[in-house]
């Protein structure tokens, strides 16, 4: 009697095992397809966590720097992609190659309705999106990064200025979520 009550409760056990990692699977699942949706629209918002400049000398003049290479960021940083629009609000530490003429335009901050989305799925999962912005100084290529989970690096090219990487996730931007996608 004490081991068929023993072997009742192993095998109810481990059926609720089965059942919490079934529905482990089904949210990681269902994620996937919501950054994959989010990636093929092209309307998704990229809020960036951490700064990382192509120099590491650039860090070691802030406070709190140490000679760290990657920077937390405080929020508020982000890249806003629809289909129409381009918004950008980041960060840059590094050296510009030319003197901006307004000295409170130190970041990467523009908007734009000039570029071009597109994007690919690597070899091993993740998507590769790229933005091609065709009038301005401060970034002229994005390239981001996608895991399946919706984790993102982000490497902004620019002409005039040293490149620059984040480290964000990407999410749904609040007028899709208020429209149920």
């Amino acid at each position: 009697m004490k081991t068929a009550f023993i072997a009742l409760f192993s095998m109810a056990i481990l059926s609720l095992a089965a059942c919490s990692a079934t529905k482990s699977n089904i949210d990681k699942t269902a994620e996937q397809e919501k950054v994959g949706t989010l990636v093929q629209s092209g309307s998704f918002v990229y809020n960036a966590t951490s700064a990382n400049p192509l120099r590491t000398n650039v860090l070691s003049i802030l406070p709190n720097g140490g000679g760290q290479q990657l920077r937390q960021l405080g929020a508020g940083y982000y890249l806003s992609v629809t289909r129409d629009s381009l918004k950008v609000h980041l960060p840059f530490y590094g050296r510009s190659y030319q003197a901006e003429m307004d000295p409170t335009k130190g970041g990467i901050d523009f908007e734009s309705t000039d570029f071009k989305y597109s994007y690919e799925t690597s070899k091993r999962g993740y998507y590769i999106a790229t933005i091609k912005v065709n009038n301005q100084k401060s970034a002229d290529k994005l390239i981001l990064n996608i895991s399946s989970n919706g984790y993102t690096t982000l490497q902004v090219q620019s002409i005039n200025r040293d490149q620059m990487g984040f480290y964000g996730k990407i999410e749904a931007q609040k007028s899709d979520i208020l429209n149920g996608n």
